[in-house]
């Protein structure tokens, strides 16, 4: 049986994470109905493969001009 830490983690058993096929980094959704807590696995990791080719309109332009761009949607 899990041990809650000093830091109020505890470990999810293997046996678990083997079903809801949660991997390190993988979100983790907890839903509290009465006196039961539901643990789901969440949106997961991120695929940055999505963001290849997402600058390529931006070539030639200074950095500066580019951070600019993505902080403020103005460049």
């Amino acid at each position: 049986m899990p041990t809650l830490t000093q830091k109020g983690q505890v470990t999810i058993p293997k046996g678990v994470r083997n079903v809801l096929n949660i991997k390190q980094g993988d979100k983790i959704i907890f839903e509290v109905e009465e006196e039961k807590v539901i643990i789901r696995k969440g949106g997961g990791r991120a695929d940055f493969r999505k963001y290849i080719g997402f600058l390529k309109n931006k070539k030639g332009q200074k950095v500066d001009d580019i951070i600019s761009y993505l902080r403020e949607g103005e460049a």
